[in-house]
């Protein structure tokens, strides 16, 4: 018998999606383990289209709210577990307190700074014409604007966050009314509708049909759909300030809202010029192409997905669901050895001829904080009191304890970049390696992902200058050499004479892996103590003031230090050839015959002539 699904709301309709996936007979094959039967394959739906009623659009919604719920009941509980991982509060763990030793959240942030570095790099072509070239600059320059403005980084951040909890990350592009600018947003992957059987393509766009619930006051929705201000104040009777939540729902070409039981509006794809009716310069009735840069329309979302078979809109795994088995063995073995330590500090006897309960609850304490015990009377002091002493553990259990954090770091790609203590038998060439092996892990793997959704960004940005740059839009940015860029863009730029330039929008390649400034100095030093790097090269790297003139002086220096000292220390030079030469230094008199003669002591010894004996016989006045 069917069930007539208008009647119920959306938790009813979670519901019977659950009891559908298990009691139901939807998309399961009678005939042994073949799914891809040839024939009819699940229920008759109905395509969306503009010329359906709203008793039709609403029929529609409610049938694909049935046929994601079961999915979702599925997928839900995995996105909880690893969100309680990522927090370090996992079952048997304190609410409030995170887990000790959570290297899941050490992989995932370290994960996240080297792969994101720094802000994706548009890259713009054109047509080789003087006026292509020119546009595609401005329009280069306007998403660097605009990627620096509208914080792209730190969303493609938490993107990448969302999808490692939840396999599936998500950005929304479109045009903010208020402020007459595009804007970008970071959605909640769990407010979303999918067709359960399909998955986003190579290039973050999802195939089929998806919703998302959105949240928002009364009052707001009222702002976005005055022309329902009754219904939207009926169903909260009256307190506009209440939060409601309302369904938007995108195909490529079409999109509508949903509320209970009313369809707010319903549209072709508003972020698309479509073509037009005109009459040209005879009245004859023509019609104009839209000027886009989209082939089609394309729904205003980009997806990342990594681990995706293609047969279901979330990731199959995700790197914390990868990594929960290497987290439950270090945290089981950093609560043995806090275990251990535990009792090596309080493993104490004490005797009940000294000790009551009282008196030894008081000597433990003084015990453990180093305080003078008073031992009451009875047997000796050496007997009153025994210390145990704990057995150490073996260094194979800190041997595993370090080879699962290695592992698990290693899955993330992460080993390398973590700040680990100095090992003085590791080298700081076998460090940087180590480090380059990691980098290329995240850039040639994830990295390459996240690059991907960055340029279906951009080029999501590009078609809202298409659609709603109809006036004059300015940017600035840093250029080279530290000067400003200042860019004038508006859509009727995007056309020569009529003719449409087409654009090619990409991303600098690499551009978003990191960059670390100390490996490539360690790495110029080394190439260069090797010989395998010139002088100008190496300052550069180094970041060195004016690399071309310093190099120029080095490479003087090192073939002609003669030229070189008359070059920069000219005074110098001269001072040292009149020494040479036995010249005068300035303000030196000239001495006769050349070269100074040395200073003779004054009433000097007459030469040649002897002394007496007999002056020594001469009597001194008295």
């Amino acid at each position: 018998m069917a069930v007539d699904t208008n009647e119920f709301d959306g938790i009813q309709l979670n519901v019977l999606g659950v009891s559908d996936l298990v009691e139901g007979d939807t998309n399961k094959s009678k005939l042994g383990v073949y799914t891809n039967l040839e024939g009819k394959s699940g229920d008759e739906v109905d395509l969306l289209s503009l010329d359906m009623d709203e008793a039709e659009l609403i029929k529609l919604a409610k049938d694909r709210e049935v046929q994601y719920a079961g999915y979702e009941a599925r997928i839900r509980p995995i996105q909880k577990l690893n969100k309680a991982y990522y927090l370090g509060k996992q079952s048997g763990n304190s609410a409030s307190i995170p887990l000790a030793a959570n290297l899941l959240f050490e992989a995932v942030e370290t994960f996240l700074a080297a792969a994101l570095s720094k802000n994706p790099e548009p890259v713009v072509y054109s047509d080789n014409t003087e006026i292509g070239n020119q546009l595609s600059s401005d329009i280069k320059t306007m998403l660097q604007y605009h990627a620096k403005t509208l914080v792209l980084r730190k969303k493609l951040a938490a993107m990448v966050r969302q999808w490692t909890i939840n396999h599936l990350g998500v950005l929304k592009y479109g045009w903010d009314d208020e402020i007459q600018e595009v804007k970008l947003e970071i959605r909640k992957i769990q407010n979303f509708i999918f067709d359960p059987t399909c998955a986003p393509d190579a290039y973050g766009d999802f195939e089929s049909w998806l919703g998302e619930r959105i949240t928002v006051t009364a009052k707001k929705l009222i702002e976005l759909f005055p022309k329902h201000k009754e219904y939207i104040s009926t169903m909260v009777d009256g307190m506009l300030g209440t939060e409601v939540t309302y369904t938007e729902w995108w195909e490529d070409d079409i999109t509508y809202c949903t509320f209970k039981d009313v369809v707010l509006d319903k549209s072709k794809n508003p972020h698309f010029n479509y073509p037009k009716d005109e009459e040209d310069e005879f009245n004859i009735p023509v019609t104009k192409d839209g000027l886009n840069h989209f082939a089609k329309p394309k729904k205003p979302y980009t997806f990342l997905s990594v681990f995706s078979m293609g047969d279901q809109p979330h990731d199959i795994t995700g790197l914390i669901e990868q990594n929960i088995p290497q987290q439950n063995l270090i945290s089981k073995r950093t609560y043995q050895i806090d275990r251990n330590i535990n009792v090596s500090n309080n493993s104490i006897a004490l005797s009940e001829d000294n000790f009551n309960q009282q008196t030894g609850k008081q000597a433990a304490v003084a015990l453990e904080t180093g305080d003078p015990i008073l031992v009451p009377p009875g047997r000796p002091i050496n007997e009153a009191i025994i210390k145990f002493t704990a057995n150490s553990l073996p260094s194979e259990f800190f041997q595993d304890t370090e080879r699962n954090e290695n592992n698990l770091r290693s899955i993330f790609g992460v080993q390398g970049i973590t700040a680990q203590q100095p090992n003085e038998d590791t080298t700081a060439r076998g460090m940087i390696l180590s480090q380059q092996y990691d980098n290329s892990r995240i850039g040639g793997g994830i990295g390459d992902s996240i690059e991907q959704v960055a340029e279906t960004v951009f080029n999501g940005l590009v078609q809202m200058y298409y659609v709603y740059y109809d006036e004059a839009h300015f940017a600035a940015v840093m250029g080279q050499l530290q000067a400003t860029e200042y860019v004038e863009l508006s859509n009727d730029k995007f056309s020569n004479g009529g003719v449409p330039l087409r654009l090619i929008v990409t991303v600098a390649p690499d551009s978003t892996k990191p960059k670390d400034e100390l490996t490539q100095m360690n790495q110029a030093l080394q190439l260069w103590a090797e010989k395998a790097l010139d002088i100008k090269t190496l300052l550069t790297i180094l970041n060195f003031p004016d690399p071309q003139k310093t190099a120029g002086q080095v490479w003087l220096y090192q073939t002609n230090p003669q030229l070189y000292g008359q070059m920069n220390f000219k005074d110098l030079m001269q001072d040292m050839a009149q020494f040479q030469q036995g010249q005068p230094q300035p303000g030196q008199p000239q001495q006769p015959g050349g070269a100074p003669q040395p200073i003779q002591p004054a009433n000097p010894q007459p030469e040649g002539v002897p002394a007496n004996d007999s002056l020594s016989n001469v009597p001194l006045p008295s």
